[in-house]
């Protein structure tokens, strides 16, 4: 019975994964992305124009547009390499770098809600369209993980270097 029990939580868990997976892929034919495996992690990045937000303000939800400037926005999505699951919890920062190796940003990438895809990310302004250098570190999650045998994931912290084509521009807002 419980060798019966452990497949059917494998099984949910491997399914939770295809369905994001699924939302991930329909994001790829969107924007420029790239991806690569680190650790028990895959990381794919996307970039696309910066975009507005909603945020929690004084108690009130208030739209906000990316600050003046900013013309493009970097999302990261982190799963689990096993199941492809999104990992939520984690304290990502990073820096991007220009081809010659000068960095435009160094900034922190907090979880985002999205209305098909939870992912980290952040909004910040690139000198120009083309191809950049992301450097990421992500430590060892602190979230307790159920489990004695599958549970034994993200361990070590994780550093990472991923080439992507940035783009620019601003999502149409209104009156800015």
């Amino acid at each position: 019975m419980e060798i019966e029990d452990n497949e059917k939580k494998i099984k949910v868990a491997e399914d939770q994964g295809r369905a994001y997976s699924a939302a991930l892929d329909y994001m790829k034919e969107m924007d420029n992305h790239a991806e690569k495996e680190a650790g028990d992690y895959i990381i794919s990045l996307a970039s696309e124009e910066a975009e507005g937000t909603y945020q929690l303000q004084d108690g009130t939800l208030k739209w906000n547009t990316p600050k003046e400037g900013f013309n493009t926005h970097l999302e990261i999505v982190v799963r689990d390499k096993q199941d492809k699951r999104f990992i939520p919890g984690l304290k990502i920062s990073g820096k991007v770098l220009d081809t010659n190796g000068n960095q435009i940003i160094e900034t922190d990438f907090p979880l985002l809600w999205h209305p098909f895809l939870l992912h980290y990310g952040a909004f910040f302004r690139i000198p120009k369209e083309g191809k950049y250098r992301v450097q990421l570190e992500i430590p060892a999650p602190e979230f307790h993980r159920h489990d004695e045998i599958k549970g034994k994931r993200y361990e070590k912290d994780v550093r990472v270097e991923i080439e992507i084509a940035m783009e620019t521009g601003r999502e149409p807002h209104g009156p800015e």
